[in-house]
């Protein structure tokens, strides 16, 4: 009598919620590294208000604030605060492509405007 094995039960898919909410594409994440060490540092993304609506400030922070949500993203230790968690869910961090430009670029399906003041 030979024995019968059930197959293997597929892996169950990544929710939305189980991914991180901020994408770094390998690219940035190249140039972040160079540009900082996250043996020490963190990627912080804050909520804020400006002049233009709100908007999110992204910098590199050598010390990492208390609060927020932790998570890594392409190998670079993120910290977001609770709106920016929530609502920058699909958010992605790219260099910017933009001649001109000399920085990263937050790209968000939910995005109605790209510039702030």
């Amino acid at each position: 009598m030979s024995a019968q094995t059930k197959p293997a039960k597929p892996a169950s898919p990544t929710t939305p919620e189980d991914s991180p909410p901020l994408t770094i594409t390998p690219e940035a994440a190249a140039r972040l590294r160079r540009e900082a060490d996250f043996t020490t540092a963190v990627l912080s993304v804050r909520h804020l208000l400006g002049c233009g609506g709100t908007g999110f400030r992204i910098s590199v922070e050598e010390n990492a604030p208390d609060e927020g949500h932790r998570f890594e993203a392409s190998g670079i230790p993120v910290v977001m605060d609770e709106h920016a968690f929530r609502k920058l869910r699909g958010a992605v961090l790219e260099v910017d492509p933009d001649p001109a430009g000399d920085g990263y670029r937050l790209d968000h399906p939910d995005a109605v405007m790209t510039t702030f003041c």
